[in-house]
């Protein structure tokens, strides 16, 4: 029997649950297929995301192992103190007013503002929708530099440089909203760029 311990959220509203259930939209999977891919219960999966419950350090093992993640990247607690240059940086890549960005998530352009300033924490519903309406990952918002460290500490060290800029994770976090036509375009484009006798 698991011990059941209520898990109080950090101040900008990104706990254990918020980081595990981000980690898994990503990877596109329900509860119950994580469930089947883990070996984990269905039940204590959604109550983990919930906060209801906090998992044993075999289970958090457990699952850094399926994600790919360090153990520290799902149990760290920083303040999240990128956000609002990550927001304004992918904001301003992809040419939205802060106006538009609102209409887009469903949210009042004065909480963008405050957002961008710093001046409020989001709730993870908040941050979810100015995920989907950028079109980047909400992994991308949520996670500091220390976390992504930890996602990428096992590729080369080249790439981990590559990974680690800011304007390459904007760039690639873009590419992933292109449609196909959208994708192939740039792909001729960047061809032509790289072989222009062609």
């Amino acid at each position: 029997m698991k011990a059941k311990e209520k898990h109080v959220k950090n101040s900008t509203g990104v706990n254990l649950g918020d980081k595990l259930r981000a980690l898994r939209e990503d990877k596109n999977l329900t509860l119950k297929e994580l469930g089947e891919q883990s070996g984990l219960s269905l039940t204590y999966l959604s109550e983990i995301e919930r906060g209801t419950v906090y998992p044993s350090l075999e289970t958090l093992k457990q699952l850094a192992r399926f994600y790919k993640v360090t153990v520290s990247v799902l149990v760290s607690e920083h303040s999240c103190a990128n956000l609002p240059a990550k927001l304004q940086f992918i904001r301003k890549l992809k040419n939205i007013s802060q106006k538009q960005l609102a209409s887009m998530a469903g949210i009042s352009p004065g909480l963008v503002a405050q957002l961008e300033l710093g001046k409020v924490n989001p709730s993870i519903k908040t941050v979810n929708k100015l995920a989907e309406a950028l079109g980047v990952s909400m992994c991308y918002l949520i996670l500091e530099q220390q976390d992504i460290d930890g996602l990428i500490a096992g590729v080369g060290p080249d790439l981990r440089a590559l990974l680690q800029d800011p304007k390459v994770q904007a760039l690639l976090s873009y590419v992933c909203t292109l449609t196909d036509d959208q994708l192939r375009l740039v792909f001729n484009f960047v061809n032509m760029l790289k072989n222009p006798t062609l």
